[in-house]
């Protein structure tokens, strides 16, 4: 996982836009027409995360994993999912094997094939891309819009750097009882040593030289660039999608509800796709009352809105101005 702590030279030129939604509500076409939107005054890249990729589709065009340019200041790219995932149990097997090369024995080869279906993987892989594009886009880009995944694994993702903050205390705590325990040994024995492939190792009793010790502290520092992103306003912001109907109403509920106990900041909702019809008009009363949002609102279209002439026309109904980092001024 990269630092997501901005540098001397780019900090705070990068901001961060999750767009979020339940499955069908148009989120990738109002990423899409954001991203279009800010590009007129803003270097913007947009990224799929959905692993139902259509956001190549919404443009008319071929999208890979490489960024590649296809308007003036906007960039965009689709995330291959098995290949971050794969990237993720290699270097996860990688270090473990560096940690723990006192162990003669460890089937890594069972561990990748055992690990790749447990709970968690998907969500750990989504949140290492967004780290390392985030990483990689300061300096080259003021803003990256990412179409995320449907509501709940979005949600899972995004709860990840605070629940691994509490897990990795604790792991540290763990681990400074082991290196203790260690070292009363050594006083009594002496150093343990051990050879692996004809080089002898000594096993660390203290914090600066336990290899697992130092990984978990780079891990929780990492995170913690994370989470520093998330809270900040002027870095980070939740454009949430829904429609006018009552399932989306509640699943909107609970994600600003989660959002707000990650204390992450959310920008204006959008209310895709109103019809007109009288039940659709108490739904945006009812988000109104209770979001205490401003709603934008955006109506069924007689045609979707594909190709860059139609989301151009799309983009006028979301106020960009909003979601453009401090100081910037829509053109």
């Amino acid at each position: 996982m990269g630092s997501l702590l901005p540098s001397d030279a780019t900090k705070r030129a990068l901001r961060v836009i999750f767009v979020v939604g339940k499955g069908g509500v148009g989120k990738t076409t109002c990423a899409a027409a954001l991203a279009l939107s800010l590009s007129k005054t803003c270097d913007t890249l947009i990224v799929s995360l959905d692993p139902a990729h259509n956001l190549g589709d919404i443009f008319e065009t071929l999208l890979r994993e490489e960024t590649r340019e296809i308007a003036s200041h906007l960039s965009a790219m689709e995330v291959n999912m098995e290949r971050a995932i794969g990237d993720y149990l290699r270097e996860s097997a990688r270090k473990l094997k560096d940690m723990y090369r006192y162990l003669k024995a460890i089937n890594l080869e069972g561990y990748l094939d055992t690990i790749r279906l447990s709970p968690g993987i998907e969500e750990y892989a989504t949140l290492e891309e967004i780290v390392r594009i985030t990483s990689k886009a300061e300096g080259k880009h003021e803003i990256i819009v990412f179409d995320m995944p449907p509501t709940g694994l979005t949600l899972r993702v995004l709860a990840l750097p605070q629940v691994s903050l509490v897990w990795g205390e604790k792991l540290v705590k763990l681990r400074k009882q082991i290196l203790s325990k260690r070292a009363t040994i050594e006083h009594i024995e002496g150093p343990k040593k051990f050879v692996v492939e004809g080089k002898e190792f000594e096993l660390s009793t203290t914090e600066q030289e336990d290899e697992v010790m130092q990984e978990l502290l780079k891990y929780i520092k990492e995170v913690q660039g994370v989470r520093e992103l998330q809270t900040d306003a002027e870095r980070c912001l939740v454009m949430p999608v829904m429609n006018p109907d009552r399932l989306s109403f509640f699943e909107t509920q609970r994600t600003l509800d989660t959002l707000k106990r990650l204390s992450m900041p959310t920008g204006a909702i959008v209310m895709n796709k109103l019809s007109g019809k009288q039940q659709e008009f108490e739904v945006v009363a009812k988000a109104e009352a209770t979001f205490a949002k401003r709603i934008e609102k955006i109506p069924l279209l007689d045609t979707e809105p594909i190709g860059m002439n139609s989301l151009e026309e799309f983009s006028k109904y979301l106020n960009a101005k909003e979601w453009l980092p401090p100081g910037r001024t829509h053109r």
